[in-house]
């Protein structure tokens, strides 16, 4: 049963999976009502009423839940549609009846899909998306947010050079807005199966990535032609997937057998992927430097003093909710006194500075030696080392062996 496709009626859930079966994560996108005939006799949606369609669909996902672990999840894509002239709320009146079954909403996503199915566009606006329903069984879920966050310079705002404080070292959180293009024919390759209203790779993945580990089971109970399942494949999870067209379930299989090995590699590939590494680590520098160098200069500004400088080293990388980097201070050209050290406690105690993240120890050297990995950055500028001056030049501010050389005009 595991890994597979199986010819079937997601309504016998409980029937076909095995007992000692249960699925970590659904991702599934429930046949169109009465609008697409599949070509099934019985099939949910088409040729249904409103009512036994909700109800239909309330029987097979109350099915889902009872096969789920606690900490398990499901999403639903679907959509409103119009009949008669007004719009239907599918998606909201489907999350009521989940509701009595015991799923949680913990989220409305709007897909951004761009295209649309034909008849979509009868209504006064073109319609380009549609919603995306996350569920949990329990308060507490598995949910892996941190590694779906986007960490590409490109998309960021041009500030992050100059405020790296405000972003978080692993990337840009996900909002409720996905901006993910339907594939067209022939996108995913001469082995892509063609279906209704296949979903974007990249955005299962996501799903994937954000709800499971590798070793879970995901599941779909109207699984078309397997993107879902396939994308499971690639990412090392297990799946298990119900469709009643059985031309579909011979194509996925064909389709997956060809196309594996590059989403294997693919997902290896991301998975382990030295940019956002990188990334983090650059922000975290940032972090650092800046953190000495506003230290720095609001000594000088309380204790009149103009000829400071301060020796700036990242120690260690934390994994605490709100500290996550240490970094050691050594100031130069300012004695070691209790007032220095509570002005240093109180103006690290709040904003800015209390924002950065950032645990520190601090102590204060008589002399420092220039030495040859030691990089220096003036005290309005910490995220662009300064060539061609002297360790005593009046110009350094902060010393360091983190070497930063970030243009800002590169990331308007």
């Amino acid at each position: 049963m595991m890994n597979s496709l199986k010819i079937a009626d997601a309504r016998d859930i409980c029937k076909i999976i095995p007992n000692d079966i249960f699925f970590q994560t659904t991702i599934s996108s429930p046949p169109y009502y009465d609008m697409k005939d599949y070509g099934i006799e019985n099939q949910v949606g088409y040729g249904q009423t409103y009512e036994d369609y909700l109800e239909d669909l309330k029987i097979i996902f109350q099915q889902v839940y009872e096969k789920t672990k606690q900490d398990g999840t499901l999403w639903i894509v679907i959509d409103t549609f119009k009949r008669n002239n007004v719009v239907v709320p599918l998606p909201f009146d489907l999350a009521e009846r989940l509701k009595g079954v015991g799923w949680l909403l913990q989220d409305v996503i709007i897909w951004k899909k761009d295209k649309t199915i034909p008849w979509a566009n009868s209504g006064f606006m073109q319609r380009k998306f549609e919603y995306i329903l996350f569920f949990s069984k329990s308060p507490k879920y598995k949910n892996h947010k941190d590694s779906a966050r986007v960490y590409d310079t490109t998309v960021l705002k041009h500030w992050w050079v100059k405020y790296p404080e405000r972003y978080n070292p692993k990337g840009k959180a996900l909002d409720e807005v996905w901006e993910y293009p339907i594939p067209v024919q022939g996108s995913w390759g001469k082995e892509y199966i063609r279906h209704f209203c296949p979903l974007p790779k990249e955005m299962i993945a996501n799903m994937i990535q954000t709800s499971t580990d590798e070793g879970d089971i995901v599941f779909d109970p109207f699984a078309g032609t397997g993107s879902v399942l396939a994308q499971a494949a690639y990412m090392n999870r297990d799946y298990v997937g119900i469709e009643l067209n059985p031309d579909y379930v011979h194509k996925f299989k064909d389709y997956l057998s060809k196309t594996i090995h590059t989403g294997k590699t693919e997902y290896e590939s991301q998975r382990d992927n030295k940019t956002q590494k990188e990334f983090e680590t650059l922000i975290l520098n940032l972090r650092a430097l800046k953190f000495g160098r506003l230290l720095i200069n609001h000594i000088d500004s309380i204790h009149n003093t103009n000829h400071t400088k301060v020796l700036v080293e990242s120690l260690e990388h934390l994994n605490s909710s709100n500290k996550i980097l240490r970094v050691r201070c050594s100031f130069v050209g300012i004695e070691d006194s209790c007032e220095v050290r509570d002005t240093i406690k109180e103006y690290t105690s709040k904003p800015p500075l209390s924002k950065f993240g950032i645990e520190y120890e601090i102590c204060f050297l008589n002399i420092l030696e220039e030495k040859a990995n030691y990089y220096y950055y003036s005290k309005t500028n910490s995220y662009s080392y300064i060539r061609d001056v002297d360790l005593q030049s009046d110009k350094v501010k902060v010393i360091s062996p983190i070497c930063v050389n970030l243009k800002e005009k590169d990331y308007e």
